[in-house]
């Protein structure tokens, strides 16, 4: 009787350091890959982050010095904002020539275009961030897409304004996960942001987020992380705008799929409709991994949805599963096919 009592004694004391182990290594995780605003709530107990830049630009710009001036200029008007708030200074280490599609008119497509081969010149230098500079009249200021490590801008007049500066400082605040709002002096307003000034919200995800090495794969199974990122997003968001945690985790599981990591991707296209299940980018590659796994009707299914939450429809996906449909039904004529109204 006594050595049993011994062993559950044991037993419960080994189940207690097992615990404190995880909860020791969790938190270490958290401390070391972001920056714990409860445990750093002043200024000064901020290092010095240097950030460094790769500029590439297009075959419209000449860098003479005027270039090279203006540059200056608007990186020194984005230091100092950032400097002041967050200790944190964008440095230029390296310019190179990169072919943008000349034929393309919107920046959005320019950069959905580019963005793989971007990230791949990245990895042969020493910069974090890729800054893609467009030197000719095209639809668009700027884009950057979440959590990533690349921003675009775009300006025929050389960078010559503050308003260029307050366009770049904007999308380097989505590289650390913040969002558009409606706060009409915050430097992230959903459009037309003319100062350099911040809000509470995007104030307090920059000071949580400003460690963070800009590489999504260490955010993608931090729940923590992710869910005090989500709550900070729920308190104070603009109109229509998408829950940065489900940006961070489609983007990713896209990157699977089309590596053709099925599995992976399901689970984090999954995880990204709890956090936001309105966005039809999600449900339509949701719609299409399925098709891959052979889950037809939830592949159909979440078509369905894709096109209710204003996705553009995907013409090949939805003959594929038409005819998978139909070659189902003449094996085994049971099979309902959700495309005919008549079964």
């Amino acid at each position: 009787m006594i050595i049993n009592k011994k062993i559950k004694f044991q037993y419960i004391k080994l189940l207690i350091y097992i615990v404190l182990i995880i909860v020791f290594s969790t938190f270490f995780k958290n401390y070391i890959l972001l920056a714990n605003q409860d445990s750093c709530i002043d200024y000064d107990c901020y290092e010095k982050r240097i950030i460094n830049v790769l500029l590439l630009y297009d075959n419209e710009i000449f860098f003479d010095k005027e270039w090279e001036d203006n540059i200056k200029n608007r990186f020194d008007e984005i230091n100092k904002f950032y400097y002041s708030n967050f200790k944190i200074e964008w440095r230029i280490i390296d310019k190179k020539q990169f072919k943008f599609d000349k034929n393309i008119n919107s920046l959005s497509t320019l950069f959905t275009l580019h963005k793989s081969k971007i990230a791949k010149i990245i990895y042969n230098t020493k910069a974090e961030v890729v800054l893609g500079v467009i030197g000719r009249d095209i639809k668009g200021l700027g884009i950057a897409a979440t959590f990533s490590n690349i921003v675009m801008v775009a300006d025929s007049l050389k960078f010559k304004s503050f308003e260029n500066s307050v366009v770049l400082a904007h999308e380097f605040g989505h590289l650390f996960g913040a969002w558009h709002t409606r706060r009409k002096n915050d430097f992230m307003l959903v459009s037309g942001a003319k100062q350099l000034l911040t809000s509470k919200e995007s104030n307090t995800i920059l000071k949580l987020m400003r460690n963070y090495k800009f590489d999504p794969k260490i955010l993608v199974n931090n729940d923590i992380i992710l869910n005090r990122i989500s709550r900070l997003y729920n308190r104070h968001h603009a109109i229509g705008e998408i829950d940065p945690v489900a940006r961070l985790l489609t983007d990713s599981g896209n990157k699977l799929y089309l590596n053709k990591e099925y599995k992976g991707a399901l689970k984090l296209l999954i995880k990204s409709n709890e956090f936001f299940g309105r966005w039809g980018e999600t449900r339509m590659i949701l719609s299409k991994t399925y098709y891959e796994l052979g889950l037809y009707n939830k592949s159909f299914t979440e078509l369905t949805r894709a096109m209710f939450f204003g996705s553009k429809l995907d013409i090949d996906l939805e003959n594929n599963l038409k005819k998978k449909f139909i070659d189902l039904q003449k094996i085994d004529p049971t099979i309902k096919n959700p495309f005919n109204l008549d079964n």
